[in-house]
């Protein structure tokens, strides 16, 4: 890719090199043009004097010699001819008559007495007829008029230096800046991805700026989310699949003891087997919705999602509706508190999150209840979690969100918490947890 670009800046180069060039040709022709076209109009107009000069089929010497004089003003030399090719008057002796001081004067501006380069023709007429020739040339000029007419042409040329520097120059410039900070993100984010087809999940991820996201900066982002979600995603598989085995071993025994007891006719108590059976069964099932439930949760977390608008009065109510038949089959209360409000929000991490802090609620109580109240918090909202159960000991408070971590009597898979907290800080937001053994916890979710 850098050597992409470093031929497109080169291609970008050689253009602004040949727009110059084209561009300095350009004015100098257009100025010489200009000079030729000032000249050609200074003939034309000694020319239409000389002419007027032919006063009834004879030229006046005094009318010729201020139209011939007024054309060594102008800078040219010049004689005229009658139409038998005789010379009637010439630049050289309206010369000779002028002033010492004139002269003098005409001298510092022209090189006198004769004009550079050869003759050029131009036929005169009266009244539609050729009355003769006026053979015409310049002289060659002194003083600042040539030296202007110099400097502008060598100021076009000048211009075509500094303008190809400044845009070559910039075009360099541009060119490294470029390398640096497009090029050198995608290759780094190229070796990354390298790693990670290769099952590296420890990669270092590359950096995003935070005050200034431009479109590397978004790729690098979702770049990171994608990285971070299938490391998750392998340390999940690993985890999970060891400790499925573990979980499926226990009751998946103890059900082909009972069979196999069964089939040797040493039972003598089948109801007490088939209830046994029963349990280990059931104890399955919930490993599978449990299993069910982690893949609903990681799921949401590779889906990053788009935000939404939503009552956080009518979402809580529904979450809570879901949850509130399981409650009361055990016997407890459940307790919804807060105002009206609309929040923008991930939808479907939010209902996980709030299930999840419900579930873990109501499992951990046996009798009481469980409240959920939710509210304004700075320029975010909150979410509160209180329950009456056994509380969260003092030396687990700080190792409940981490994954698979578990209390002996606790069941489940240890991930309810731990996706709470991670799917919380996807969010933008944190959990703040106060428990008191015995009395129950609360859990505060702060967006």
């Amino acid at each position: 890719m850098r050597t992409k670009l470093f031929l497109a800046f080169i291609f970008i180069i050689l253009l602004a090199l040949l727009s110059n060039i084209v561009f300095e040709r350009m004015i100098i022709r257009d100025f010489n043009d200009f000079i030729r076209g000032t000249e050609e109009d200074h003939i034309y107009w000694v020319m239409a004097s000389v002419e007027g000069s032919y006063i009834n089929g004879r030229w006046d010497r005094q009318l010729l010699g201020e139209a011939l004089h007024w054309g060594l003003m102008l800078g040219f030399d010049a004689y005229v001819e009658d139409h038998w090719g005789n010379t009637v008057l010439s630049s050289s002796e309206v010369l000779s008559t002028i002033s010492h001081n004139m002269r003098e004067r005409m001298n510092s501006l022209l090189k006198l007495p004769s004009g550079a380069g050869e003759f050029v023709w131009y036929p005169l007429y009266a009244e539609g007829e050729e009355i003769g020739r006026l053979y015409i040339r310049p002289f060659e000029r002194r003083g600042t008029v040539p030296l202007k007419e110099e400097i502008f042409r060598k100021r076009g040329k000048e211009f075509l230096v500094i303008s190809f520097l400044i845009a070559g120059g910039g075009a360099l410039i541009l060119s490294i800046l470029f390398t640096i900070f497009l090029s050198n993100p995608i290759r780094r984010l190229t070796k990354s991805a390298e790693k990670i087809a290769e099952g590296n999940f420890s990669v270092q991820t590359p950096k995003v700026h935070k005050n200034l996201k431009d479109e590397i900066d978004r790729l690098t982002e979702s770049f990171n989310y994608m990285t971070e979600a299938l490391r998750r995603e392998d340390s999940l598989r690993r985890h999970l699949t060891s400790n499925i085995a573990h979980e499926l071993r226990t009751p998946l025994t103890i059900i082909k003891g009972n069979l196999e007891a069964i089939e040797d006719g040493i039972i003598s108590d089948p109801g007490a087997v088939i209830e046994n059976i029963r349990s280990e069964i059931q104890r399955i099932i919930m490993l599978v919705e449990g299993i069910e439930d982690i893949t609903n949760a990681e799921a949401s977390f590779f889906r990053k999602g788009e935000i939404e608008e939503v009552n956080l009065k009518e979402f809580i109510e529904s979450v809570a509706g879901g949850m509130r038949k399981i409650a009361e089959e055990k016997g407890l209360y459940l307790r919804t508190g807060g105002p009206s409000m609309n929040i923008k929000t991930y939808p479907e991490k939010l209902h996980i999150i709030v299930k999840n802090l419900l579930t873990n609620a109501c499992k951990f109580t046996g009798s009481g209840g469980i409240s959920i109240n939710w509210g304004e918090n700075g320029r975010g909202f909150y979410i509160s979690v209180e329950d009456t159960g056994k509380g969260i000991a003092e030396d687990n408070i700080s190792r409940i969100f981490n994954r698979f971590f578990k209390e002996e009597d606790s069941g489940g898979q240890g991930l309810g918490l731990a996706i709470v907290k991670e799917l919380a800080e996807v969010m933008g937001g944190s959990v703040e947890v106060e428990s008191v053994p015995g009395r129950g916890a609360r859990f505060k979710v702060i967006f």
